[in-house]
């Protein structure tokens, strides 16, 4: 069965309450924390999980800690990390979406994992540009690294899932679907998908589709797939074979 890679937005962060973008990478609000602590309730996979990777800006961060490493039994929490990578940073130049020098990422080498996160990662230059034809190469970027990881472990023979822990409009372009409003993902939401070609080696090919599970844990059973859709879920589910 090919791996699924479950995406999640970040809690509630203190710059989302009042809209208050000035903050300089913002934390997790109280309610961030708790919304944090319910997802690590109720999410399935939480035994089958593989990888766990965000955005290093400080929210998702917490995000990942609280909700799928703080949860776990004392002895697993050791043998969990977050892998960080600068390509699921959020897309504006605002304060409260630029993030941490390296350096001082790499202080909390106790459980996240820069070795994936360049120099310049938040200097919202080059490829972490805030223009939208460069916020898509970037996406295409995040989605080539996740299916390379993908991979890794499709031969495992169990079902294996990722997840990844980002940003509201990032969110919309690694799924490549741009239009927020029929998109838009809540607060600790999550949504589940596959890779469309698991082992198609064309960055651009690296699209998404959305599980059927998943699809109707939102709409519900009475609701309907377009046909491109369900074909790309049926390509996703043999690209493993």
């Amino acid at each position: 069965m090919p791996p699924t890679i479950h995406i999640v937005r970040h809690g509630e962060a203190e710059h989302n309450v009042g809209y208050r973008l000035h903050l300089p990478d913002p934390a997790l609000t109280a309610k961030g924390m708790t919304q944090c602590r319910e997802l690590g309730q109720t999410f399935p996979h939480m035994d089958r999980m593989t990888h766990l990777i965000a955005s290093p800006l400080r929210r998702t961060v917490q995000t990942a800690h609280w909700a799928f490493i703080d949860p776990v039994p004392a002895a697993q929490k050791a043998q969990r990390s977050i892998v960080a990578l600068g390509e699921l940073q959020e897309c504006s130049r605002h304060p409260c979406d630029v993030g941490q020098p390296l350096a001082k990422l790499a202080q909390c080498a106790g459980f996240l994992d820069v070795s994936r996160v360049e120099a310049d990662w938040n200097s919202k230059t080059g490829i972490y540009t805030a223009s939208e034809p460069v916020i898509k190469t970037r996406a295409e970027r995040a989605r080539a690294i996740l299916r390379e990881l993908a991979r890794s472990v499709a031969d495992r023979g169990d079902e294996a899932h990722l997840v990844v822990v980002s940003h509201g409009t990032l969110i919309q372009y690694l799924i490549d679907r741009p239009d927020s409003r029929k998109t838009h993902f809540y607060n600790c939401e999550y949504r589940s998908y596959k890779f469309v070609d698991l082992y198609g080696e064309d960055p651009k090919t690296a699209g998404l589709v959305e599980t059927n599970e998943s699809f109707y844990r939102r709409y519900g059973p009475l609701n309907m797939r377009t046909p491109e859709e369900a074909d790309d879920l049926i390509l996703a589910e043999r690209s493993s074979t």
